[in-house]
């Protein structure tokens, strides 16, 4: 006699790998980033976005002339299956068998005080048999933490000009704008950006560099660079600004949160751009914690894809202008 088996799944594409693939790509926003974290191509992304479209018979992206956005169906799936991932990564790594022990991370001042180390609840959660130990890494005229120098397992900071041993490992770039401290502006307005360009500057580097670009992205003649207070520190730049002391250029991505709380402000119709730095990780050659440094840096870039989203959302509440996507 002949069994009847029913297909308990049956609404599931034949490939979950597609599922996989859209996740990261409605992450990131970009095929091509997607690709980089699965060590596929761009075209094999996009070939399984387009056979998961079809298998489903939605849109799940708009694609635009050079930036993705999700279709609200696209949406609802993303957030569903990020969470899913998320509790099936967390499930299966409770269950492998390992001896998992500590990391020692070094990390760029700013980004671990900033962002990073308010996050490590999330990551001891998720992985209570990593026991993480951060370091922070100064920075000396643009001079980057000493690779050679050892004593840490994940390296993760800012550069311009990367080289070999890294090239390949960008995490993010900054993200510019000018932010102020609602005590500056009147009632629950945002300052137009001319009362912005009115308030003390406050500048996070001796170069004065972060100013210039922003100004020169905008194309906006100023001549008050030097003018202000100069630090040589992003963090202590954002506790100025959000002590009242002025405007103070600033990577965003740092510093959502107080955006999102409107702890501190951007003016009216802010165009934001990208900085020449971005952010990059480096594996040292003579670690032997290859496995808990590979779930860190995944758990990192889940992060900071989350910020990006964040950020988007933001940017459509206030009326702000994202960067291109593109050269995310």
């Amino acid at each position: 006699m002949q069994r009847h088996v029913l297909k308990r799944h049956g609404k599931l594409p034949q490939s979950l790998n597609s599922l996989r693939v859209f996740e990261a790509a409605a992450r990131y926003l970009s095929f091509t980033d997607a690709a980089t974290e699965l060590n596929v191509t761009q075209s094999a992304v996009s070939r399984q976005i387009r056979q998961l479209e079809d298998n489903l018979g939605l849109t799940l992206f708009i694609r635009l002339h050079r930036s993705l956005a999700l279709t609200n169906e696209g949406r609802e799936l993303s957030t569903l299956l990020t969470r899913q991932f998320g509790e099936l990564n967390r499930a299966i790594y409770q269950l492998t068998p390992s001896q998992q022990g500590e990391l020692k991370v070094k990390v760029e001042t700013s980004l671990a005080s900033r962002w990073l180390a308010g996050r490590m609840v999330n990551f001891r959660r998720q992985y209570p048999d990593i026991q993480v130990e951060l370091t922070l890494a100064w920075f000396q005229n643009g001079v980057n933490v000493n690779l050679e120098s050892g004593g840490y397992d994940v390296a993760i900071f800012g550069e311009k000009y990367p080289d070999a041993r890294y090239s390949n490992n960008m995490l993010r770039k900054e993200v510019m704008a000018p932010v102020y401290a609602p005590a500056l502006s009147t009632g629950n307005k945002a300052l137009s950006l001319a009362d912005t360009l009115s308030l003390p500057r406050i500048h996070p580097t001796q170069d004065r560099a972060d100013w210039h670009g922003w100004l020169h992205f905008n194309a906006i003649a100023d001549h008050s660079l030097d003018k202000g207070i100069t630090f040589n520190s992003l963090d202590l730049a954002v506790s100025a600004a959000t002590s009242g002391e002025g405007a103070a250029m600033v990577d965003i991505m740092l510093i959502l949160e107080q955006l999102k709380e409107q702890q501190l402000l951007l003016p009216a119709n802010a165009r934001l751009c990208h900085s020449p730095w971005q952010y990059y990780y480096y594996l040292a050659p003579q670690s032997n914690a290859d496995k808990e440094a590979g779930i860190f840096i995944h758990w990192l870039k889940q992060e900071m894809a989350h910020d990006i989203t964040l950020l988007e959302q933001l940017c459509q509440q206030h009326g702000w202008q994202m960067p291109d996507k593109a050269s995310y």
